[in-house]
C-alpha cells in the first residue's frame, strides 16, 4: 500500500498534469516552429555560405533535441500518472522505501527516493544512454 494520502496523491497529480499540459503546448508550438522556414532564411542569405549553413543545421539540430527531450519527459509523467493508480505510487523502484511526497511533487515523474537517486547518478554520470 503506498505510504501518501490522498491529499499528498492530490497535490502529485496536480503538479503533473499542469506540467503535462505545459510540455504539450512546447512540444507543439515547437513542431509548429520547426515546420517555418525559420531555417530556409539563414540559408537563403549567403547562398554557399558554409557558415550559414552550419548554423541553420545547428539550429534544426538544437530544436529537434528539445523536442525528442520534451518527448520523453513528457512519456515520464505518464509513465508517473499510470503509477499513481498501483498501490506502489510512492515507492523507490532501487530500495522499496517511500519517495518523499516533496520529491514527487517537485518531480512527479521520479521513480527514486533521494538516496537512491544521487547513488544511481554517481554511478551513471557522464554516460550516455544508446537510444537502441
Amino acid at each position: 500500500m503506498s505510504h501518501l494520502k490522498k491529499q499528498d496523491l492530490d497535490a502529485v497529480r496536480r503538479v503533473l498534469q499542469a506540467r503535462k499540459a505545459e510540455l504539450l503546448e512546447r512540444i507543439r508550438t515547437a513542431l509548429e516552429e520547426s515546420g517555418d522556414n525559420q531555417y530556409a532564411e539563414i540559408l537563403g542569405r549567403s547562398p554557399g555560405d558554409t557558415s550559414d549553413e552550419a548554423l541553420a543545421t545547428s539550429l534544426a539540430d538544437l530544436s529537434a533535441a528539445r523536442i525528442d527531450r520534451e518527448i520523453t519527459e513528457y512519456r515520464a509523467l505518464e509513465a508517473a500518472e499510470r503509477r499513481m493508480e498501483g498501490a506502489d505510487c510512492g515507492t523507490c523502484s532501487d530500495c522499496g522505501g517511500p519517495i518523499p511526497v516533496e520529491r514527487l511533487v517537485a518531480n512527479p515523474a521520479a521513480t527514486r527516493c533521494v538516496d537512491c537517486q544521487s547513488v544511481h547518478e554517481r554511478t551513471y554520470a557522464g554516460q550516455e544512454h544508446g537510444s537502441l
